[in-house]
């Protein structure tokens, strides 16, 4: 998972019209969502009208003016009293998202519990949990005193808690002491069937360049797939395409680059010949299911 910039969508927005975006050539500005997500990016190219329509049909194409971003409290958690590690049924083996507050920004790497401590007379107990890595990234170095954010996805839910790092080992190989969760913080119940939703997606045939990327609409998700609608269908059941996607969970920017298997081809739009592929994902960090989940669990 890593950190990327997107639009804030609660900057101004100006709608666009057709004749305000130009064919074939690269764009001056880039072309976003009513919600902030990026359509086109500045310098790319709006290949022809075929896909500007497409983009009208699915999407309400706005210009971003720039402001300056404003603090807005956190919402979207239940308020469900204090909680504990009982409470949430964290366990031994149990994957983690962990984000550090470091130069590594939002970015939020994958980690497992691999212990606790005796429990104090309050009943809190430390976590020990293993140094947390990200594919393509060095593992994450956490420092003494610093405060780390998680998400742990259990039986019971999605959960959101801060810790402090308590102690960094080296034997018998790399891990980390943190302090008792702080604050736990339930999101909504977690369900794992597809989730109806209206995500912006670029796509490409395998190995194709990034020019050759175009927009699609996610239509329905899950951890494991998802449903893409695209103005040109050519793709056939078991190509593999290069898909990215991006959304918001828990106030930090996700974005997904993956390759993603197409199990099923819809039937055409006699409206505009779109038609939806039903994609099977062929690989996510866990880190980044984490995130899909309590994506998914935010929104339902």
């Amino acid at each position: 998972m890593t950190e990327e910039t997107v639009v804030d969508a609660r900057q101004s927005l100006v709608r666009l019209e057709p004749s305000e975006i130009p064919l074939d050539s690269a764009l001056e500005f880039p072309i976003v969502a009513a919600d902030g997500a990026l359509l086109f990016d500045a310098g790319t190219v709006v290949p022809d009208g075929a896909s500007r329509e497409f983009m009208f049909r699915h999407f309400e194409p706005h210009r971003a003016i720039q402001e300056p971003a404003q603090s807005v409290p956190d919402e979207d958690a239940l308020k469900d009293g204090p909680l504990t590690l009982e409470d949430i049924g964290l366990t031994i083996g149990a994957r983690v998202g962990l984000r550090g507050t470091g130069g590594t920004g939002s970015a939020m790497y994958a980690s497992r519990v691999i212990g606790f401590s005796t429990p104090r007379r309050n009943g809190e107990r430390s976590l020990f949990v293993t140094q947390p890595l990200m594919t393509g990234f060095d593992p994450l170095d956490l420092t003494l005193g610093e405060q780390v954010d998680l998400v742990a996805l259990t039986g019971r839910g999605v959960f959101r808690f801060a810790c402090t790092v308590d102690a960094t080992c080296r034997e018998p190989f790399n891990y980390a002491v943190l302090s008792a969760p702080g604050a736990i913080r339930r999101l909504r119940t977690r369900k794992f069937a597809r989730m109806p939703t209206r995500l912006a997606a670029h796509f490409a045939a395998e190995g194709a360049p990034q020019s050759a990327r175009q927009l699609s609409r996610v239509s329905d998700i899950s951890p494991y797939g998802m449903s893409l609608t695209v103005a040109n269908p050519v793709a056939r059941m078991g190509d593999r395409l290069q898909l990215s996607f991006q959304f918001k969970t828990d106030g930090v920017d996700v974005k997904i680059d993956t390759i993603a298997i197409v199990r099923h081809v819809g039937t055409l739009d006699p409206a505009d010949g779109s038609a939806a592929y039903g994609l099977e994902f062929e690989s996510i960090e866990p880190s980044q299911r984490i995130a899909l989940k309590s994506f998914m669990a935010e929104h339902s």
